[in-house]
């Protein structure tokens, strides 16, 4: 697997903005040519080109609209692109990224959380899981994204969140973070405070997230999401969770579960 992000198709609209004014232009051109005598002087080209951008902005306004609203939204498609090569980080957040807002080529949904929280999130869980584990997780997620991935660099990435290894490494992972929460309320306040002070930007200053905070509600409803697969698996099954966890980490995983739904 080669280690790039597969470049987007240029937009035809995009593409086509260059070609579409030039050729107006020439246009212009031919017609002033042929009224004076079939050529121009380099200062009357100059001067008739000042004066179509200036008359021709206001007519080609909607269209220079859509040209920016499609390249912006292939701009973002790379962007998201981009971010997918943290797979670890990715499958982490594929728990609860239905409750982020709709986008184009994402899986959001609901629009609950804002994606500005994402910085905050992955250094809270870095520093609740450690450096080790972090490792081990970049390491066996890059091993799965290979297996999932074709020969032309294509990743099938609903193989790589259902592969039972993906799964049994995120949830290792929430086991680790849900014993870091001994003092529950006091842990809750520490990963709040993390992740709204370390917010991204917002898109713009009134974009819908402009002002948007996760506080103790959307503390609760990011958790819950993140560990409800998780939760399943340990009640589906108590036995086998207990001898792969041992008795202690088991019991604390279970306390903050307990805690996670209001007990």
């Amino acid at each position: 697997m080669t280690d790039r992000t597969p470049s987007a198709p240029l937009s035809p609209c995009c593409r086509d903005v260059g070609a579409t004014m030039i050729g107006h232009f020439v246009t212009r051109l031919e017609v002033e040519a042929a009224k004076a005598g079939g050529s121009l002087s380099a200062a009357t080209i100059r001067a008739l080109a000042q004066h179509f951008i200036a008359a021709e902005q206001g007519r080609f306004g909607t269209y220079y609209q859509r040209a920016w609203d499609e390249c912006s939204h292939l701009r973002e498609a790379l962007h998201f692109e981009h971010a997918r090569k943290r797979p670890f980080d990715r499958a982490l957040m594929r728990r609860f990224s239905h409750l982020f807002p709709p986008r184009l080529f994402d899986e959001g949904r609901d629009g609950v959380l804002s994606r500005r929280m994402i910085p905050g999130f992955i250094l809270a869980i870095d520093k609740m899981i450690g450096p080790t584990r972090r490792e081990r997780g970049e390491r066996v997620c890059a091993d799965i994204l290979l297996r999932h991935t074709s020969a032309d660099g294509v990743c099938d990435w609903e193989r790589v969140h259902t592969d039972p290894e993906t799964i049994a490494l995120i949830d290792d992972t929430l086991g680790a973070v849900a014993q870091t929460f001994g003092d529950f309320e006091r842990r809750r306040a520490w990963v709040i405070d993390l992740i709204e002070s370390h917010l991204a930007p917002a898109d713009h200053p009134t974009a819908p997230d402009a002002h948007w905070l996760l506080g103790q509600s959307g503390f609760t409803v990011l958790m819950r999401a993140l560990f409800r697969d998780f939760a399943l698996r340990l009640q589906a099954d108590p036995v086998a969770a207990r001898a792969v966890w041992g008795d202690a980490a088991f019991a604390s995983i279970a306390q903050f579960l307990h805690h996670l739904d209001g007990g």
